[in-house]
């Protein structure tokens, strides 16, 4: 507590005291007049709301130019799920083609399997029937029972017969054996086909569920923001009928104020006299304040000055010490942080070319304009993304701010994330990737201001900086 304070106190005081004594002719016109003040307080309050409904109108006016334009990317989506529709139904056609292919060649091999079965039964008959009744012997026997020339050159023509007949069989078995080798291989090419066409389908069934969470995801944004500013605009017109009302009401004020009056009048003299008494009160108190600062500054100066005569006739303590101070130890730099180099990156490869744009850790959100985690790490410019490393699609999908993105396990814990690519994915959930196979393109799908990759690495479900894994 100073003097200034002390008369600002008395200054109050005094402000009080004349307002209290002032007469009852201009305390009456001073509540009039701020009855008038709370009227045009309340009439300023209605143009201020008027202007926000305004306003609030013009943004329910952008969003219905929002919504014809979401319309038509409606239109443009649906087009693209007609698309991949159509494609799938081809797909479909074609597997449906290629497996009554594979059957009908399953077919033929089991027909071939049979003609070669039975022959070879005919066959291991005739080798029995030679065994057991052919014989140098019965030849010779063949050639001295013919009566003539004729009926030895009729017996050898059967003999002859005989021997092409078997070895037109055995040129039969090795046909029809080349062919179900042949048509075994026909199988496998078709089945090998068949995979590739219903991994097709699954990545195009898997994009049409990706651009219908997309074109979702529009619809309810769009919603939202319209049905809250149209109960945003309802408030307003509310708190603006309330206002009105309470204007109205101003006048009424007026009267019952002129009633008042008299009453308070008596009340302004007893609140006068009790102003006056806290106003004393308070200035005592800052009196005694004041006295006792007074005093005990000059029993500081007095210990101060005390302190002063007894340093100076006593030796320094940098005089009466005889140990020299030890040196400071110089400080061991940090560890450069991991660079990401090739050598310790694992096998890791870079995702997609292009400049980096944004490091991991927390920056100024580019869109909501709050301080957060930057979960990965940006690339600019365009092109294709790969896998970082193999493994296997968990997700491929649409989300509303990564976008169209795909996240891969890696085993051990890893996964990577590739985000804000365009519709057109080339992987769906399940499959196997390579390092380096293309999963899409670079877009700006989701929360995104411009065409980038956002690749993020998580272990055990946290995000660490893909600098450690990978050489940018």
């Amino acid at each position: 507590m100073n003097k200034k304070k002390l008369f600002s106190i008395l200054s109050s005081t005094a402000i009080l005291l004349s307002l209290y004594s002032a007469p009852t002719a201009s305390a009456n016109s001073q509540s009039l007049n701020e009855l008038e003040q709370q009227k045009q307080e309340l009439n300023k309050q209605s143009d201020e709301l008027r202007g926000n409904i305004n306003d609030a109108e013009e943004e329910m006016q952008s969003l219905d130019s929002e919504r014809e334009q979401l319309t038509q990317d409606i239109t443009e989506i649906q087009s693209n799920i007609d698309k991949v529709i159509a494609q799938i139904k081809e797909q479909e056609e074609e597997i449906a083609r290629l497996e009554d292919e594979i059957e009908q060649l399953n077919n033929e091999i089991e027909i071939l399997k049979d003609k070669i079965e039975k022959r070879n039964a005919a066959l291991a008959e005739q080798a029995r029937e030679v065994q057991t009744t052919a014989s140098p012997n019965n030849i010779i026997d063949i050639v001295l029972s013919a009566e003539s020339l004729s009926d030895l050159v009729g017996k050898m023509e059967v003999i002859n017969l005989l021997v092409d007949n078997n070895n037109s069989i055995m040129e039969d078995q090795i046909s029809d054996r080349q062919q179900v080798e042949e048509k075994a291989e026909e199988v496998e090419v078709a089945k090998d086909e068949t995979n590739k066409v219903k991994q097709e389908l699954d990545v195009s069934r898997n994009n049409l569920v990706a651009q219908r969470m997309e074109l979702d995801s529009k619809v309810q944004i769009v919603s939202e923001e319209y049905d809250l500013t149209n109960a945003e605009r309802e408030t307003l017109l509310g708190e603006q009928q309330a206002i009105a009302e309470k204007t109205s009401d101003i006048e009424k004020q007026v009267e019952e104020e002129q009633a008042r009056i008299a009453a308070e009048e008596k009340a302004r003299q007893e609140r006068e006299a009790e102003a006056r008494r806290i106003a004393e009160a308070e200035a005592e108190e800052a009196r005694k304040a004041e006295e006792a600062a007074q005093a005990e500054k000059a029993k500081e100066e007095k210990q101060v000055q005390t302190a002063s005569s007894s340093k100076a006739s006593a030796p320094s303590k940098s005089e009466t010490s005889s140990t020299p101070s030890a040196p400071s130890k110089p400080s061991t730099p940090a560890p450069a942080p991991s660079t990401g180099s090739s050598e310790n990156s694992g096998g890791w490869a870079r995702p997609a070319g292009g400049p980096v744009t944004s490091e991991f850790g927390y920056r100024i959100h580019p869109i909501e304009g709050t301080r957060k985690l930057h979960a990965g790490i940006d690339i600019g410019g365009g092109g294709p993304i790969t896998a970082a490393k193999s493994g296997t699609v968990v997700s491929a999908s649409f989300h509303g701010s990564l976008g169209y993105n795909v996240m891969i396990d890696h085993g051990g814990g890893i996964r990577t994330r590739y985000a804000h690519m365009t519709p057109a994915l080339q992987v769906a959930p399940g499959q196997s990737v390579s390092q380096g196979q293309q999963l899409g393109t670079m877009g700006t799908t989701g929360s995104s201001t411009g065409v980038h990759l956002h690749f993020e690495v998580h272990v055990n479900g946290s995000p660490v900086n893909p600098r450690n894994y990978v050489n940018f």
